[in-house]
């Protein structure tokens, strides 16, 4: 279930970013390419981060909320389930 899951992840990523990449090229649709996850969750991403008063973890926290594209999270979140479900599934 994991493996299943980390691929439909990887996929849905892949065409989150070619879709991204495509409305960029062609200037049309800036949600798309700018799409990140405080695209969606302003307010709990917002709370996240001023309740952090580490700089290094903010630093980290605020380039994964606000820099890194959508697609990108979704990759390598699919990969990781992946991995562990290829793990989980040997043993």
């Amino acid at each position: 279930m994991t493996t299943t899951l980390g691929i439909f992840s990887i996929i849905g990523g892949l065409v989150l970013g070619l879709f991204a990449v495509l409305a960029s090229f062609m200037d049309t649709a800036a949600f798309i390419s700018t799409m990140t996850i405080s695209s969606f969750f302003e307010e709990i991403t917002g709370s996240i981060l001023d309740g952090i008063s580490n700089d290094t973890v903010y630093n980290a926290f605020y380039s994964f909320f606000y820099e890194i594209h959508l697609a990108w999270i979704l990759i390598g979140l699919g990969i990781i389930l992946t991995v562990i479900g290829a793990v989980i599934n040997k043993g």
